[in-house]
């Protein structure tokens, strides 16, 4: 398992110090497929898998998951989030118990993925994508559609 060099106070003291207005793009590696952008004194997370749920989930299987990073810093602990992203449905992208705690700590972040896959729902504290502009599903309390938003469409396979 990879040990990463800066993790939960250590990493959270580089991310501050490196905010800046500058024009410069910073990112840092979060293990699995994760990252942190920071530009201009905003965040974008890419991907974060922050939680050891698969491990869990798996341990009394023939397949055990592994993570191949230690886990670098408790999801709860960024406050500082603008943006986060999953690229696709899979836990290790789209983690309940990474979000959550996101979603708590940040309530006005804004969340951008796919649409979930057909016969699938969106994960608790998600809105359907296409009640929002550019297919970003947005969490704000109270976490739902607003109302006068037109509803999706049904989706049927192509």
């Amino acid at each position: 398992m990879i040990r990463p060099v800066l993790k939960d106070d250590a990493f959270l003291a580089d991310v501050r110090a490196a905010n800046s207005a500058d024009d410069n793009f910073r990112f840092w590696w979060l293990g699995q497929s994760g990252f942190l952008v920071q530009w201009k004194h905003r965040h974008l997370l890419l991907d974060p898998y922050l939680s050891d749920s698969l491990t869990t989930k798996y341990a009394a299987t023939d397949k055990p998951h592994v993570r191949i990073t230690e886990r670098i810093v408790h999801p709860s602990r960024l406050d500082f989030i603008d943006v986060v992203t999953s690229s696709h449905y899979h836990t290790d992208h789209l983690d309940g118990e990474t979000f959550g705690p996101l979603l708590e700590a940040n309530p006005r972040i804004v969340m951008v993925a796919p649409p979930p896959p057909i016969g699938t729902s969106l994960p608790i504290g998600w809105v359907s994508p296409c009640r929002f502009p550019q297919g970003c599903a947005k969490a704000s309390p109270p976490r739902s559609a607003p109302s006068d938003s037109p509803p999706c469409p049904p989706r049927t396979r192509n």
